[in-house]
């Protein structure tokens, strides 16, 4: 399991990178959501938190994490469901837990047809 440890003058968290969800921006300040439900707020941005994430795999190792616009990284071993018109992103880890992302239409829709060129369909398999 990856681990990324965050030490300042007075705290130190640790992040399980394999749990996260997605990571969040806002303002300054970014959110780190564990797939169980947990969070977490760091007082730096998200390109901060994406430069740390990416550097926790080897070189050659491709990392789940995709970034969806400005403010929004989201962990693809999670994804469950995309949809334009609702404007919903779902992401579970298909037991019990489940979360529910509003995001953009165009941003949904972009990254929808980019999931679906990588991925075999059901009518490829016949």
């Amino acid at each position: 399991m990856k681990k990324i440890c965050l030490n300042n003058r007075d705290e130190m968290i640790m992040l399980f990178v394999d749990n996260i969800a997605y990571i969040m921006a806002d303002g300054n300040y970014t959110k780190i959501c564990y797939i169980g439900g947990m969070t977490t707020v760091l007082s730096f941005g998200i390109s901060k938190v994406e430069t740390l994430v990416s550097a926790s795999y080897a070189d050659g190792e491709v990392s789940p994490f995709v970034r969806l616009g400005r403010s929004v990284i989201i962990n693809q071993w999670f994804l469950y469901d995309i949809n334009v018109l609702k404007q919903h992103l779902v992401l579970s880890d298909c037991m019990k837990n489940t979360i529910t992302l509003k995001l953009p239409k165009p941003l949904l829709k972009k990254y929808k047809d980019l999931v679906s060129k990588s991925t075999i369909k059901k009518n490829e398999l016949c």
